[in-house]
């Protein structure tokens, strides 16, 4: 996310409030969000980037990028779960 905002601030749009513009905008965004979504690792984040490529149209980065964290934390939730449970065998 870091990375994109720095280039966001290198890369100036011209300012317009046609429907082209806000077209044009709107894509590149989608754009971000699918290299982004396509850049996750298979094992860990398949099913919700087929979940988040399901909504029409694409949330915000912040929603995507809360819907991949959230996803995060129920993995380590459960991985430690299953961690305590070999740990607290007779």
């Amino acid at each position: 996310m870091g990375l994109w905002n720095e280039l966001d601030n290198h890369v100036q749009i011209p300012s317009c409030t046609c429907e082209v513009a806000k077209t044009f905008i709107s894509m590149m965004e989608d754009d971000k969000a699918h290299q982004i979504l396509m850049g996750l690792d298979d094992d860990l984040y398949s099913t919700v980037r087929s979940q988040i490529l399901a909504i029409d149209p694409l949330p915000p980065m912040e929603k995507i990028f809360n819907m991949v964290q959230q996803q995060e934390n129920h993995k380590i939730t459960m991985l430690n779960r299953e961690h305590e449970k070999w740990l607290h065998l007779p």
